[in-house]
């Protein structure tokens, strides 16, 4: 009885967490999309600049025809690692010294939104270690805000953070 459960749980979870229909079009209104940005770092100061586009029912899309850039770099759709238990997105890995993201969402291959996280508009930047002490703990820093105004669902885009406050 219990493996019944278990084997409907196992089949929740897998659909939940399969790819939009709109992986499988190109996108010709970004309206359709959700897209969300966060920032983690762990204490072992792994990082990620997280791109996350999805439809409206949360479920991720793998743009067709379209890609994500961060920093002029393309990015893959991959699952996440830090702090995101697995989730698919667009994944970044920023160099030691990169603060500022530059961010140019394309839902297709021509139409594009390009916007900037920094400290001008909300992004506080990587804290770096003043301890190099064994038993010293860090604080999490964490913070969200919206960009506005931007082609997507809501004509917005959530910036969220979750980064180490040495």
């Amino acid at each position: 009885m219990k493996a019944k459960y278990l084997l409907i749980l196992i089949a929740i979870i897998s659909t939940s967490c399969s790819k939009s229909v709109l992986s499988d079009m190109e996108i010709t209104d970004p309206q359709l999309l959700r897209v969300k940005v966060k920032i983690e770092q762990n204490v072992h100061d792994e990082k990620e600049v997280q791109v996350f586009v999805r439809d409206k029912n949360s479920r991720p899309v793998d743009l067709l025809g379209g890609r994500v850039i961060v920093n002029e770099q393309s990015v893959p759709f991959d699952r996440a690692q830090v702090n995101a238990a697995g989730t698919r997105g667009y994944i970044y890995y920023p160099r030691y010294n990169e603060q500022i993201f530059k961010i140019t969402i394309y839902w297709n291959s021509y139409d594009s939104h390009t916007f900037i996280l920094s400290p001008q508009n909300g992004w506080p930047g990587f804290k770096n270690s003043s301890c190099s002490c064994s038993n010293y703990e860090p604080n999490q820093l964490s913070g969200n805000y919206t960009l506005r105004p931007a082609p997507f669902h809501d004509n917005e885009i959530d910036i969220v953070y979750n980064i180490m406050n040495w």
